[in-house]
């Protein structure tokens, strides 16, 4: 059994509702609190809605995408805004606000162009604290979460399809999840490189 038909049996009981609502939680919760490799969960999804509505794949599609990309809105927009509350009431440490500061300063980029470079070697978790914290604009952060986030997730949906047309069903699934691990692991090395270069300038 694949990803995206164990994931799709486990949350069955929920019916079509719960598994929508499983979906939009995990890609909130891996903007707001902690990685949750939404890459790989994208494509198990994928798996699932098409597999529910094999004669609407497009909509299938469509559907995921608005998920992933306002759970990403919604997550980094409330942690920013529990992180400005906490700075209202003067209780956000001060050695984090520089050390945050400090920590963008090292970056190619350090305003909200940060966010872009973000979905390509991760550098700066977190997201939403640090548009708060670094007083940028929360427009333009959120424009940015949404662009970065619709760009990666369509190219790793088009690699999909493009392997569904390419091989069977079950070998298109394993294809699938194996090339997109592969490329969160290569994101993760690109970015565990990149701080580690920020470490040694430092």
């Amino acid at each position: 059994m694949g990803l995206g038909e164990w994931i799709g049996a486990a949350l069955s009981f929920l019916g079509l509702p719960g598994v929508l609502a499983a979906m939009f939680l995990i890609f909130l919760l891996d903007a707001a609190l902690f990685p949750a490799l939404p890459e790989v969960f994208i494509v198990a999804f994928y798996f699932v809605l098409t597999g529910t509505w094999a004669w609407a794949p497009a909509a299938a599609v469509a559907t995921l995408l608005a998920l992933a990309l306002a759970g990403d809105l919604c997550g980094n927009a409330g942690l920013y805004a529990i992180v400005r509350r906490i700075q209202d009431a003067g209780r956000w440490p001060r050695f984090l606000e520089r050390a945050m500061k400090k920590w963008t300063s090292f970056l190619a980029v350090s305003d909200e162009r940060v966010i872009l470079v973000n979905r390509i070697a991760p550098a700066v978790p977190l997201t939403g604290a640090f548009i708060a914290v670094c007083g940028w604009s929360l427009s333009k952060s959120l424009g940015y979460v949404l662009l970065g986030g619709a760009v990666k997730y369509v190219a790793l949906l088009a690699i999909v399809l493009g392997l569904g047309v390419a091989f069977d069903p079950d070998t298109a699934r394993l294809i699938s999840v194996v090339a997109v691990v592969a490329l969160v692991v290569a994101s993760l090395v690109a970015g565990w490189y990149r701080r580690q270069r920020m470490v040694a300038r430092a």
